[in-house]
């Protein structure tokens, strides 16, 4: 008698990896307006990350990046099943009701905050890129260079993370905390060797300096992020001294030769 034979599911690495191919690139494109509103008489430039950030949305920030790096060709969207997205971020139970009811909620929340535009294509939700600044603006590739002003200045966070992690079977995009998630994408976006004093977190980027710290700390832990501590004689000071920390990502993320080491230049305010 023949034995049938059945495949095991997709994993989720499968899955994230079946994602990255679909969509081609190496990169997933942002424009800095996502991490900095433009400058301010209040000084206080947060954004839509930001807002992500300090309502602990892990979900919808995973999602969001995803769906950047995934909606690679206008007209800039993307539909897939909610349990291929719950299982590619690591659902353990992708097809279930919960699973899926998330995904749901989550991109109903990017839509709330003007990052994308939902709608329905054969049962399932078609998510359509809006710009990164939460303006609900239609969405143009930020590299195009017939359209391109001041506010299309962009980064590019690179495929590894959704590629590679740790070790094991872990990805970058499901490991890494929020925090650690907001400062990764602001250290892209920085020169190698940048100051970001955590006392100006909030107003420069809209998170608090306690996610600021935990979030480069965790960097530094991972081994993502190499900082060089240096003294300065400072007269005035109480000390007589000054600290400074410059900080820069480590591989697969930096070391990409974009040196700048004016400190001033580094974290724009």
């Amino acid at each position: 008698m023949a034995t049938a034979c059945h495949e095991q599911p997709a994993t989720a690495n499968q899955t994230i990896d079946a994602i990255v191919d679909e969509a081609g690139r190496d990169h997933a494109p942002l424009r800095k307006a996502f991490l900095q509103k433009p400058d301010s008489e209040s000084g206080y430039r947060g954004s839509a990350m930001a807002d992500l950030v300090r309502a602990g949305d892990s979900l919808g920030l995973r999602l969001y990046l995803t769906a950047v790096l995934k909606a690679s060709s206008p007209p800039w969207d993307t539909a897939l099943p909610a349990p291929v997205w719950a299982r590619a971020l690591g659902n353990p139970q992708p097809t279930s009701k919960g699973a899926t009811g998330a995904i749901s909620k989550a991109w109903r929340r990017l839509e709330d905050h003007g990052l994308i535009r939902r709608s329905r294509y054969n049962r399932m939700a078609q998510i359509t890129l809006l710009r990164e600044d939460g303006s609900g603006q239609d969405y143009t590739h930020p590299g195009d260079k017939d359209c391109r002003t001041e506010a299309d200045d962009y980064f590019k966070v690179p495929v590894a993370l959704w590629r590679l992690g740790s070790g094991g079977e872990g990805r970058w995009i499901r490991e890494l905390s929020v925090p650690e998630l907001a400062m990764l994408l602001v250290s892209s976006s920085l020169r190698d060797e940048f100051w970001l004093p955590i006392e100006h977190a909030p107003d420069w980027y809209g998170v608090s300096a306690d996610t600021a710290q935990r979030g480069l700390a965790g960097l530094r832990t991972r081994d993502l992020l190499d900082v060089d501590v240096r003294v300065k004689t400072a007269p005035l000071s109480p000390t007589g001294a000054t600290t400074e920390h410059l900080y820069t990502l480590k591989a697969p993320f930096g070391l990409t030769g974009r040196r700048q080491r004016s400190r001033r230049r580094g974290a724009k305010r």
